[in-house]
């Protein structure tokens, strides 16, 4: 990885983010909040829909950073609400203003940039500066929001796409991804979409241990900006990092943007999201494998971790005897060099002690000196619970294929696919046996949504396709949407 001096880049970005509390008005008395085990005159707590939501996209992955020079591309975010049909597959009754509300999306100075709707969409915004994006929905249409960043290049030593779905924010992400080598660069994008300054620390983990530079390493993040911070300045010529970045103050969203040139091979980039916190039980979906596979494992702990590696099939779990206990030492990462077949593979991780993980798949050029091509990073997620999509628009005009991918851990489970084209939504039943992947192609649609009511199950999405004869891939993980919250009753008493 090339040093840099330059470490944080500051852009501020205005919005209004959206939360389901209680309010009360400015009067004399008090506020009184009745338990639920006491007669207070009030309902107990109950579950509603949510009635606002807030996705936060990174903005232009490579651009406004001292000291890494500008990378140019096309860049876009896209925003969408389910269709309706979704959150009733999902075991959520039909909001009672389904068509009511706006889908928005906020960049800049201007906090809702998108206010035009068309059936709960907020039309593909441009980006060129580096600014934090955010996708916000009301009333009816906040359920279930989905919102999509296309980082794209199609030509250059920096070509590549990655496909980056916009998240909810948290008070911490884990990140897998990046490597060593002279031209390789890495940049942790980290977005505040609150009202108050954030402070961001970060825990790195290498391949030899805790990365020693990277300790005591904190920045704070104004409200309603993002950071970026270069992954070479934490841990130089780390070859297998993995990143904690820890909130203090609020909460965040954050991406590492990993872009390789090999020598003078344009091998391409892709965005590693949020991967599942530690846990003794891990399941990556996502690899539609057509080349050189690996799969990250990161102990976080202070005890040496044991960890099992089944590869899920279509036709069920396969378990090769060198995966079958491997050695993760005390606070480290250990890459594991997959010997996959092509075609769509999930992966099984069983643990001793808790673990994280993600996985790297690339696709290189069959021919030439070069073999120039692209690669993608699939983070370990949580099953969906209730409602997860990704909006897709653009992509299959550019020439890409998109594939659903699922994976079922030890339980499996049913789930319902919708695939939206234009104005059509074909809902789609699926089985996902235990330990196994199910690979549903995607042609031309819109937008892709996974409901699932209960049960065990992952998705993901791979994108991939041609330029100029050149590979280009990306892997956007689902990640459940919101779409409900604690209700709790107050009312005005007497002083």
């Amino acid at each position: 990885m090339k040093n840099v001096a330059g470490l944080v880049r500051v852009g501020s970005v205005a919005l209004a983010v959206g939360a389901v509390v209680f309010g009360a008005t400015r009067t004399s008395g008090s506020v009184q909040v009745a338990a639920t085990h006491q007669r207070a005159g009030l309902a107990t707590s109950s579950t509603v829909l949510v009635r606002s939501s807030t996705l936060v996209c990174p903005g232009p992955q490579r651009v406004g950073v001292k000291g890494l020079r500008d990378v140019s591309a096309t860049v876009t975010a896209s925003a969408s609400a389910p269709p309706v049909d979704v959150l009733t597959d999902a075991g959520v009754h039909r909001p009672a203003d389904a068509t009511r509300g706006a889908v928005t999306l906020g960049v800049g100075a201007a906090p809702a940039a998108v206010t035009a709707r068309e059936r709960g969409k907020a039309a593909p915004v441009s980006l060129t500066k580096p600014q934090m994006v955010t996708a916000g929905a009301t009333q009816g249409l906040a359920p279930g929001l989905a919102a999509t960043q296309v980082w794209e290049r199609r030509d250059g030593d920096d070509r590549g796409l990655a496909v980056t779905p916009c998240v909810p924010p948290s008070s911490d992400a884990w990140l897998v991804g990046g490597g060593g080598g002279p031209s390789r660069t890495e940049r942790i994008i980290v977005g505040n979409p609150g009202a108050n300054a954030v402070t961001v620390s970060f825990e790195v983990f290498g391949s030899t241990g805790p990365v020693a530079s990277a300790q005591n390493r904190a920045v704070s993040i104004p409200p309603r900006s993002r950071a970026v911070v270069s992954l070479d300045a934490l841990a130089p010529e780390e070859p297998s990092p993995s990143v904690h970045v820890v909130a203090t103050g609020g909460v965040i969203s954050a991406v590492l943007d990993d872009a390789w040139i090999d020598g003078a091979t344009a091998r391409g980039n892709d965005d590693a999201t949020r991967s599942a916190a530690p846990s003794t039980d891990q399941v990556v979906a996502g690899l539609d494998v057509s080349g050189a596979a690996m799969v990250r494992l990161v102990n976080p702990g202070d005890t040496e971790a044991l960890v099992q590696v089944r590869l899920l099939l279509p036709k069920g779990p396969s378990q090769p005897a060198e995966l079958r206990a491997v050695r993760v030492p005390a606070g480290s990462t250990t890459d594991v060099a997959l010997d996959l077949a092509a075609g769509p593979t999930g992966l099984h991780l069983t643990s001793d002690q808790p673990i994280v993980a993600g996985a790297y798949v690339e696709r290189r050029r069959a021919t030439g000196a070069d073999r120039m091509g692209d690669f993608g990073w699939a983070p370990a997620t949580r099953p969906v619970n209730g409602v997860a999509g990704l909006v897709l628009a653009g992509l299959s005009g550019s020439g890409n294929a998109s594939s659903l991918l699922l994976a079922g851990g030890s339980r499996g489970g049913k789930v319902v696919v919708h695939v939206v084209t234009g104005g059509t939504d074909r809902a789609l039943p699926t089985v996902v046996a235990p330990d196994s992947v199910v690979s549903i192609g995607l042609g031309s649609a819109d937008q892709v949504w996974v409901s699932q009511d209960g049960g065990d199950v992952r998705a993901a999405v791979s994108v991939s396709g041609l330029a100029s004869g050149v590979p280009r891939l990306s892997i956007a993980a689902l990640t459940s949407a919101p779409l409900t919250a604690l209700a709790i009753p107050v009312r005005q008493v007497a002083n």
